[in-house]
Formats: C-alpha cells, sequence, structure tokens
C-alpha cells in the first residue's frame, strides 16, 4: 500500500518532513492492519500477547530473546527484530536460535518503524499456525512505551509486559544517556538489573533504589546474563500501564552509527589494542569478525564501554563487519576511521 498523498508546508525543515511522513506511514499500517483483520479469519479465542524487550545498548537485550526463544517452557514464539545500525546483528543472532523473525529495517522501532510494527503484528495474530506469544526486541535507543501503543492499536494483540534491561556495570557511571534510562524504565512492568556479578552488592543495592524511584510500578530482579524463568516475562503478574499520547512522532535520540568493513583478515591482538584505545563518545561496538588466527570462521566481537567479548557466529561471512555506536555531539568519525584503518576496516557506505 502507498503513502497517501499529504500536503507540507513549503518552508517544512528535514525534521518536521520526518515527523509527518513517519505518521503517515503508522496511520497508513493501521489502515493496512483494519483490512487484514477484515478479510482474515483469527483462529485463537484470545488475543496475542506481545512482550516488548527494551534497554540501553549492550544491556543485554539479544541475551535474553535467546534465552527465552530456547528455554523448554513448550510455547511456539515468534520474534521481531530491530536494530540501530544498518547491520541489523540481533536479528542474524535470534533468527540462529528460532526461524520465526522478522527483521525490521534500520530505524528506531518506536517511532520511524511504527506503522511496520503494527503490519507485522497484525500478520503473526492472523497466521492460521498460531502462535502462544510475540517478542519485540526494541533498538537500545528506542522509547518502549511508544511500542506499547502501538501494539495496542492492532485488534487481535494485548501488550502483556514491557522488561527492560539494565546494565549494572553502566548504568552506575550514566551521565549522557540518563534521560533515556529513564525513559526506557519508567514504563516497565519488569526490570532486569542485569550483570550484577560485575559489581559489588552495596552498588547492586543503590542502583536497585534508584530503579525502584524510577518505575515505581515494577518488578525488579537482579540477574546475571539475563537468566529469569520464563514464566516470570510470560505471565507478568500485571500489565504495564502507558501514560501519553501514542509514540508515533519522530525523535532526536541523539546517537549515531558507522559501518566499518574490511575484506581481508584481522589480527585478534590488533583489533583488542585499538577496542582498548577508543576516543570519547563511543558507546557500543558489534559485529562478525574474520579473524586472521582463524580465517574459515567468523567470529562475533560484542563490546560495551571498554570490555569486549567473542563468540562463534552463527554463521561464517567472506567480509568483516563492525558497526560503531556513539553519541552524535561527541562521536568524532574522523579519529573512529584512523584508528581502525591499518586493520582495513573502513567506513562502509551501507552505514551513512
Amino acid at each position: 500500500m502507498s503513502r497517501p498523498a499529504t500536503a507540507t508546508p513549503k518552508n517544512a525543515t528535514p525534521a518536521e518532513l520526518r515527523r509527518a511522513l513517519d505518521t503517515v506511514d503508522f496511520l497508513s499500517g493501521l489502515v493496512e492492519v483494519a483490512a487484514l483483520n477484515r478479510t482474515k479469519r483469527h483462529s485463537r479465542s484470545t488475543a496475542l500477547p506481545v512482550v516488548v524487550v527494551a534497554g540501553f545498548l549492550g544491556a543485554g537485550k539479544t541475551t535474553l530473546m535467546r534465552h527465552l526463544l530456547t528455554a523448554n517452557h513448550g510455547m511456539k514464539i515468534a520474534a521481531l527484530v530491530n536494530d540501530f545500525a544498518a547491520l541489523n546483528i540481533d536479528a542474524a543472532l535470534i533468527a540462529n536460535v528460532t526461524g520465526d523473525t522478522t527483521a525490521l529495517d534500520n530505524g528506531c522501532i518506536c517511532c520511524s518503524l511504527s506503522g511496520e510494527v503494527a503490519r507485522a503484528l497484525a500478520d503473526i495474530s492472523a497466521r492460521d499456525d498460531t502462535v502462544d506469544a510475540v517478542l519485540v526486541e526494541a533498538s537500545g535507543v528506542s522509547d518502549p512505551a511508544g511500542i506499547g501503543h502501538v501494539a495496542a492499536a492492532v485488534d487481535g494483540v494485548s501488550l502483556d509486559c514491557i522488561v527492560t534491561v539494565v546494565d549494572a556495570a553502566e548504568a552506575g557511571e550514566a551521565t549522557a544517556w540518563d534521560d533515556l534510562l529513564t525513559t526506557q524504565v519508567a514504563p516497565a512492568n519488569l526490570v532486569l538489573l542485569n550483570k550484577t556479578d560485575l559489581v559489588t552488592p552495596q552498588q547492586v543495592d543503590t542502583l536497585v533504589a534508584q530503579l525502584t524511584v524510577l518505575a515505581p510500578r515494577a518488578q525488579i530482579l537482579r540477574t546475571s546474563q539475563c537468566a529469569v524463568p520464563p514464566v516470570v516475562i510470560f505471565e507478568a503478574a500485571s500489565a504495564p500501564k502507558l501514560d501519553g499520547a501514542s509514540g508515533s512522532g519522530q525523535h532526536d535520540h541523539g546517537f549515531s552509527t558507522m559501518l566499518l568493513s574490511a575484506t581481508q583478515p584481522i589480527e585478534r591482538s590488533e583489533l583488542e589494542a585499538v577496542l582498548n584505545n577508543m576516543p570519547s563518545g563511543v558507546l557500543r561496538i558489534k559485529g562478525f569478525v574474520r579473524l586472521a588466527e582463524a580465517s574459515e570462521k567468523t567470529m562475533l566481537l560484542q563490546t560495551v564501554g571498554r570490555r569486549w567479548s567473542w563468540h562463534d557466529a552463527p554463521q561464517a561471512t567472506e567480509t568483516s563487519k563492525l558497526v560503531v555506536i556513539g553519541l552524535t555531539a561527541t562521536l568524532d568519525t574522523g579519529t573512529i576511521t584512523k584508528r581502525f584503518a591499518p586493520l582495513g576496516l573502513e567506513p562502509d557506505a551501507a552505514g551513512n
């Protein structure tokens, strides 16, 4: 369905044009959803439960998604995944554990992808081959309340849980993204304070007290590797309560990405030396790397702040690709380009 024509002021700014297009796409999605509901018979007698998984960059959302998708709960679950980058790494990792995965196009799932989310949820709900629940993984800069409003607007779907994952090792040092942390935690009815094994018990207690103020209606659990019984999420004691209007408008989240790629294998020690010397403004680096030590396989690199880890990638790739995510105001793309250039990693036009 093409977007309906809409009048815009001749002197509209690019941001105003984006907001107008996002709103039109959201409304167009709802129109398509209504038509789909009229022409397809729902085989379920109750609404399809939706669980939104939110949290800042690197907090552990994908870890939680994989845990919920592979747990022995006997449920059939579909997944919608969005990554704040041109390279949708999270979708590749989740598709490796379940074939029922929809990768949403690059963008912020709470605004510019709202129409696509509505259409995807309606399509899943209308299937003859029904599922028991849908997991929606938001990007690390998304507002989960916006996704909740989208889900609430889709016939045959119910918003059962917003679970926000918080990185205990990073939250204590949060400065520039304090507002986003508050935005992501406030609407949750379940907060996982993750990576508690990386901080002291006293720091955990302090963070729990802070989160209790930010999310007074939420249950707060302390976790490591997001190890939580699935029943806690799929049978939440109470549904989230959303305040305000629909989150269909564009917002300035203040984060930017760079996509770097290399065709030749990379020396692990040289890459780690670069990671150890990143300029300020870099918050997250992740991607698939072909290491010179074992060029026949691909490794997954996950970096949060000054910590990184290596894992086997779900499938081999011919090139190395890294996504660098940081604060728009302080992300020095020139310095990053110079740091990675000796490794053969150069800016990829797809990430612009």
